[in-house]
């Protein structure tokens, strides 16, 4: 799997750029550096970047103006593309999807798709504030309410911090649980979600239709300590889990499995 976690040029690009709109670098409204500033800057071709727009504007964050340039988008564009900023800091809420299935009396399970240790990657480390080359352990899962996907999940979390994860069976151990036996358990999250459309791979591991909603959200994590313990990407089925569900608990309410 090591190639599979080594992101594309225009990847690390977007995410530069994404992360400026939404830390208000970039404010609403306001015009990004051209097409051409932008390659001479991250010293990239103009290609690159322009791949790396057209995803921020199919996110609904960015918009092209006709002879004008480049706009960050200062009003939600459609339904489809809602995006929230969240930051929480009181750890007691932070129970997740496995207590709220829980509290449900809904049973889950965990298939893990692979794991990795991933070693000089710009995008790993500038997502978990790393400068060194311990590296970034990588955990895909994908979660099944009665052997069906309802959600994957890709974790990121130091390597230095946690150095024996690769030996622990997450299919059954909790990630939360094994993260607090290192004295490195999150406790504050800054978190973002959108509504976006199943691409190819997504939609095959969920086994649902290319294009079907997805929320996808993204979750940053940080230990007592305040070090950058997690990274973590999750897609889940709109349709499994109703709207007030989702935006009620699992928003307000960290993973914690």
């Amino acid at each position: 799997m090591n190639n599979l976690y080594h992101a594309p040029l225009y990847i690390q690009i977007e995410d530069l750029l994404e992360k400026k709109i939404l830390s208000k670098k970039y404010l609403p409204g306001s015009k990004i550096p051209s097409e051409r500033d932008l390659a001479r800057q991250y010293g990239v071709n103009r290609m690159t970047v322009k791949k790396a727009i057209d995803s921020l504007k199919k996110k609904g964050l960015l918009y092209r103006k006709q002879g004008s340039g480049t706009f960050v988008t200062s009003v939600t564009p459609d339904k489809e593309n809602v995006y929230f900023n969240l930051s929480f800091t009181d750890k007691n809420s932070n129970s997740g999807i496995s207590e709220l299935l829980t509290k449900n009396g809904i049973h889950f399970s965990n298939e893990v798709v692979g794991t990795d240790l991933i070693t000089g990657n710009a995008f790993f480390n500038e997502k978990l504030k790393l400068n060194d080359e311990s590296g970034v352990f990588a955990l895909h899962r994908i979660r099944e309410i009665k052997e069906r996907p309802f959600a994957i999940e890709y974790n990121y979390l130091p390597a230095k911090l946690f150095p024996d994860a690769s030996q622990v069976d997450f299919k059954n151990v909790s990630l939360y649980d094994y993260m607090d036996s290192k004295k490195h358990r999150p406790v504050h999250f800054s978190q973002f979600i959108q509504v976006i459309p199943a691409l190819t791979k997504e939609a095959r591991l969920l086994k649902i239709k290319k294009g079907d909603l997805l929320y996808y959200i993204i979750y940053y994590g940080y230990d007592e300590q305040g070090n950058a313990v997690e990274y973590t990407e999750s897609y889940l089925i709109s349709e499994e889990l109703n709207l007030q569900f989702t935006l009620g608990g699992i928003l307000g309410e960290k993973e914690t499995y």
